[in-house]
């Protein structure tokens, strides 16, 4: 390592770097913190960086307008929107993190770059110092990558007065940055800010001293973050796509400013790769678990594309904890790990062994989705095991959740699988409910050869059969996608399932009662849906309880 890149290309992860990070969180907030992140201005962009996703022009309209729709919320605020405080947290980081930059830029009036040259100067003259939405670690970076992407197609006509005063605010924010990228966030969000650093590196010629060290942390990053199946660490479906499109912001900026691709960010974009396919429905988007909605599968399109892998998607995913099933056109996803570590759980859902079903384009059985807005009332309903198609003990979830991830019982799941003549059967457990009600969770599911005969068998298994328990009511509920309709045939054991596309499925199922009833779908983003789900219910009894159902397309023997 040359001399003269110690500040950033140091280890990060010794006692000093620690200790520095200690005391950075201890002064930062007081008067003269933003002293120490200096005045200087680095010297003009010796390098571009940019990226190749398009903004939403309507939302760029809207803000260009006053108006700042993020995070399920619109906030009107024609002036000083940083003075808006009564505004969720998640609302905040995406004022502060300005990737909506983009939306302004793909709006390409006059008026939006104006607004966008205003709203950069306005912040840079009300957040001189740092306050804990506009300074996060994670905001920081998305900021300073949104400016640098954008920086010549919003800032480029403006005089150099302004122009510097930007690339002088950068700076400053680069300085905090590098305090606290390695230490503030943990999971995309860590990853967010150290690509933060890793740009400003390339973009100035005074910072490249510091490149070898931001692509080092940047790239261990991603070993750590990116499991040896291509899942993320934090099991969403959707982190999992962001982490995707930041690495091949990363690996692109590298090529264009002539720089050796660090390993991680490219072996992070081999195996992630697959893993996107994995979770994807025939109609293109992804599967709704751990916060994750279907997502635009034309933007789905450009990150695999862009991602320069054809790679097949896997059928099991033993480190993310994920199983796949496919036979002909139908597919079935099934949820088989724990949930994320405490620290990286706020995306986490209680729905162990949860599933979904789709054959072509037609979703059958989904998952609810992801709350529309970071409402606590929402997120609670929408992660609990009830929004899951997966069984329910006691109406109690199937791991303990609190606001911000999970509680202290955390369910363990083991699985198998086996295959032959082209049929697949899949045997999952988890203990979520053995230590609180005494019975384990056992799901069982078959897929034929031609994907047209699906079979499942939920158990109840008490923990310790010796010994009596308490009965216990339970609900295994299958949500369907809107659109589908469902009607119960007279003898009340089975239900017949037309989906938009005109298909006919009939559901039959034994050991309890079959009912339908009303369900929310929010699987995609902003969008709350009526459906219904089939419902079964029952009580456990003091043993053993097991239900069979069975899901089959009409006209197939």
């Amino acid at each position: 390592m040359a001399r003269g890149q110690t500040k950033l290309a140091a280890n990060q992860t010794g006692l000093w770097p620690s200790m520095r990070y200690q005391a950075t969180k201890v002064v930062r907030s007081l008067p003269l913190y933003g002293t120490t992140l200096g005045d200087a201005d680095p010297g003009p962009l010796v390098f571009n960086a940019t990226h190749p996703w398009r903004g939403d022009p309507a939302r760029g309209a809207a803000i260009r307008d006053g108006s700042f729709p993020f995070a399920g919320k619109v906030v009107r605020q024609a002036n000083n929107p940083w003075a808006v405080t009564d505004a969720s947290d998640a609302w905040l980081a995406a004022l502060h993190g300005f990737t909506w930059l983009a939306d302004l830029n793909a709006d390409n009036t006059d008026g939006s770059k104006r607004r966008a040259v205003g709203l950069v100067m306005d912040w840079i003259d009300h957040n001189q110092e740092w306050s804990p939405q506009a300074w996060n670690a994670a905001t920081v970076g998305a900021r300073i990558s949104s400016w640098l992407m954008h920086f010549s197609t919003c800032f480029g006509e403006t005089d150099e007065l302004v122009q510097r005063r930007i690339r002088k605010s950068i700076l400053r924010q680069f300085h905090h940055l590098h305090r606290v990228a390695p230490y503030e966030t943990d999971g995309a969000a860590r990853l967010i800010a150290l690509k933060g650093l890793v740009l400003a590196c390339l973009s100035f010629a005074s910072l490249h001293k510091s490149l070898e060290g931001a692509g080092s942390l940047l790239s261990a990053e991603f070993d750590r973050q990116v499991l040896p199946d291509g899942g993320h660490i934090e099991r969403s479906p959707m982190v999992l796509l962001g982490v995707l499109r930041l690495a091949i912001d990363v690996r692109y900026a590298y090529r264009t400013a002539q720089q050796p691709v660090p390993n991680g960010v490219q072996n992070a974009i081999d195996r992630m790769t697959p893993m996107i396919r994995f979770f994807r429905h025939g109609d293109g988007g992804l599967a709704h678990f751990n916060d994750t909605t279907e997502g635009r599968p034309s933007e789905i399109d450009l990150v695999l594309s862009l991602s320069e892998s054809d790679a097949k998607p896997p059928i099991q995913t033993p480190h993310s904890g994920f199983q796949r099933l496919q036979a002909a056109k139908t597919l079935l996803l099934m949820d088989v790990g724990p949930p994320p570590l405490a620290g990286i759980d706020r995306h986490g859902h209680a729905g162990t062994l949860s599933l979904e079903i789709s054959q072509g384009k037609d979703r059958i059985i989904v998952n609810c989705g992801a709350a529309m807005s970071d409402d606590l009332a929402w997120r609670e309903a929408q992660r609990s095991t009830p929004a899951h198609s997966t069984l329910t003990l006691a109406m109690t979830n199937s791991s303990a959740l609190t606001d911000e991830g999970f509680g202290d019982r955390r369910a363990s799941v083991t699985s198998e699988r086996d295959s032959a003549d082209g049929a697949t059967w899949l045997s999952a457990r988890h203990d979520g409910y053995a230590s609180l009600l005494g019975f384990y969770h056992n799901r069982r599911v078959f897929l034929s050869e031609s994907g047209l005969d699906i079979r499942g068998e939920d158990s109840l298994l008490p923990v310790d059969p010796a010994q009596p328990v308490t009965p216990r009511r339970f609900e295994l509920r299958f949500h369907l996608y809107p659109g589908s309709k469902v009607s119960l045939l007279a003898n009340q054991s089975a239900a017949l399932l037309q989906m938009p596309s005109g298909a006919g499925w009939r559901f039959r199922s034994s050991g309890a009662a079959i009912r339908l009833e009303d369900s929310i779908y929010m699987g995609k983003r902003g969008d709350a849906r009526r459906t219904q789900q089939i419902v079964l219910v029952g009580d456990t009894g003091a043993g053993e309880k097991t239900i069979k159902w069975a899901l089959q397309k009409e006209g197939t023997k």
